[in-house]
């Protein structure tokens, strides 16, 4: 005969013997299962994954065009970082634009940006590069064909899909909410720009401004942009609302507004000082 306790150590044995399902990660599997009712391939849904994880390393788009479009590319970076990296060593140190310092600094920074950008590929980097290239045309020609839209989230930094639809008719009820903003019936930029031009001019004839003044502040017509607003979803929220952000990059405006700010900044920075911490 089988004792009670056999049969209930069978019966236990059975049940701590018996593993847990795993079905993987759900959250991971609903985002793959949703782009793939977008019409995705799984190799363009992985790229897409990869693209925002914290181990993707970009290849160097850089390779695919021209020698003479990296040269303009390198010549950029190196004019926006020794911008910054000179007006600090002045405003900071004291230390004059002509120092010997600053010189062999620009010309090191120079030869590094010649090295990252302009160094030839291996095969390898060259088809990597090339794959990923198509892979992402692909995918914005597939957005562009189902009427989605693609943004990066407000939090989390990772792709959020939307259908444009939504993105608009959440976009209208905030407006409508808030009462911040007016839809505009005429584009009023030139008329804007114009005007900065006048009052530039002016300052300049009536030498409250000297020319060098003038150069810095006046905006160049084949740059200059309207004011506009975009939103970015918020995933995190319920309903997945909407972030509205302006920007104003390019106004008409804009040189006169970083022209102040290298002359006020100074005096802030200084008063503000003691009060003020970098995290």
């Amino acid at each position: 005969m089988i004792s009670t306790a056999q049969i209930h150590g069978e019966e236990s044995t059975g049940v701590d013997n018996k593993k847990p399902k795993c079905h993987g990660n759900k959250k991971l599997q609903r985002f793959k299962r949703k782009w793939r009712t977008r019409g995705l391939n799984e190799e363009e849904i992985v790229t897409l994954i990869n693209t925002k994880g914290p181990n993707y390393i970009r290849s160097n788009q850089s390779s695919l065009h021209s020698y003479k479009h990296q040269e303009k590319h390198v010549q950029e970076e190196h004019k926006n970082i020794m911008n910054v990296i000179t007006r600090y060593l002045i405003r900071e140190h004291h230390i004059p634009l002509t120092a010997t310092i600053i010189r062999k600094f620009s010309q090191q920074l120079e030869t590094s940006l010649h090295q990252q950008y302009m160094i030839p590929l291996s095969y390898l980097n060259i088809y990597r590069t090339r794959k990923e290239f198509k892979l992402m045309k692909s995918i914005q020609h597939r957005l562009k064909k189902g009427n989605y839209i693609l943004r990066e989230t407000d939090k989390s930094g990772i792709f959020h899909i939307g259908n444009s639809v939504d993105y608009e008719k959440k976009a209208e009820a905030y407006r409508q909410k808030t009462g911040a903003y007016n839809e505009l019936d005429s584009n009023p930029l030139w008329s804007v720009f114009d005007k900065v031009i006048l009052l530039l001019n002016d300052l300049r004839l009536k030498k409250y401004i000297l020319s060098w003044h003038l150069d810095k502040m006046m905006p160049k017509r084949n740059k200059v942009q309207l004011a506009y607003l975009y939103f970015i979803p918020k995933p995190h929220k319920a309903g997945t609302r909407l972030r509205p952000i302006v920007s104003s990059m390019n106004m008409p405006t804009t040189g006169i507004s970083r022209f102040l700010d290298k002359l006020i900044r100074p005096i802030f920075d200084k008063h503000a000082r003691s009060t003020t911490f970098i995290d």
